[in-house]
């Protein structure tokens, strides 16, 4: 039992036994949502994406995270990610066409949540009337990588633990295209769909 001693993250061990090779998190010292709810009132992101990076990623202070935070932001537009896929994009656009642009927390949640098909072929079941229904859901036979996007975007949405920023930080846990769409996620926890409006290289005006 990795978390016999809290009770918190029992509903966590339950799935990730479940999910065959799943290997268990590392410790960590900040979750996600936890950052972004610092500043909660609305404002537009920067002028450019680097910065909207820093000003997402200003209260964390967990060294390895924000060296691979800066390896990632020195490789520029050439390796700069703003979906998964381009499946992933344009799910997600049709996905929040109805929804409320200005609730940050779903606009996050669902930006991860449709960048795994067989992930969103579940959740799209428990996405109803700008409510993400994260209880009694049944995973089933997703990859390793669905599964991260799953906890990734119940973090940002209900600012539960089951990421932390050492695991962000962690090469071989985290794959650097998956790193890139979860940094993009919490920049929309932050900012709002805008942020990745400025992953692609525009902002259009609301």
């Amino acid at each position: 039992m990795y978390f016999s001693d809290n009770t918190n993250l029992s509903e966590l061990e339950k799935m990730m036994q479940s999910i065959p090779n799943f290997r268990p998190r590392r410790n960590g010292s900040i979750v996600l949502r936890r950052e972004m709810d610092r500043c909660i009132q609305e404002q537009p992101p920067p002028d450019s994406y680097e910065e909207m990076l820093a000003i997402t990623m200003s209260a964390i202070h967990y060294e390895p995270f924000m060296e691979r935070l800066n390896n990632y932001i020195r490789e520029g537009e050439k390796k700069r990610v703003d979906y998964r896929s381009k499946k992933h994009k344009e799910v997600f656009e049709e996905t929040i066409v109805k929804m409320n642009h200005k609730n940050y927390a779903i606009m996050s949640a669902l930006y991860l949540l449709t960048a795994d098909y067989k992930l969103w072929q579940v959740m799209r079941h428990h996405t109803k009337k700008n409510k993400i229904d994260f209880e009694d859901v049944k995973l089933g036979n997703i990859q390793e990588e669905g599964y991260t996007l799953y906890c990734a975007a119940k973090d940002l949405y209900h600012g539960t633990k089951h990421i932390s920023i050492s695991d962000l930080a962690d090469k071989e846990l985290i794959s650097p295209k998956m790193f890139a769409v979860i940094c993009n996620a919490m920049a929309i926890r932050r900012f709002g769909i805008k942020a990745i409006q400025l992953v692609e290289g525009k902002v259009e005006e609301c």
